[in-house]
């Protein structure tokens, strides 16, 4: 599996591919630093940056957004 992390306007973003090649396995994990949830808008924005620089295939990659600025 392979992981890359970047910061996306503030926000801690995780993205996992796995080894087989199929966008279906693969795993996006956005951190929001918001104190309020984090927006629709922000999250198609977020999906969108990662598949116009080639992070995931799909943009029906699935994510999990998790609350809190710091990662556990």
């Amino acid at each position: 599996m392979s992981e890359f992390s970047l910061n996306y306007q503030g926000n801690l973003v995780k993205i996992f591919l796995c080894r087989d090649g199929d966008w279906r396995h693969d795993s996006v994990f956005i951190y929001n630093t918001d104190k309020k949830s984090i927006k629709d808008a922000k999250i198609r924005a977020i999906m969108q940056y990662l598949y116009d620089e080639a992070y995931i295939k799909d943009r029906r990659t699935k994510y999990e957004i998790f609350d809190g600025a710091k990662e556990k």
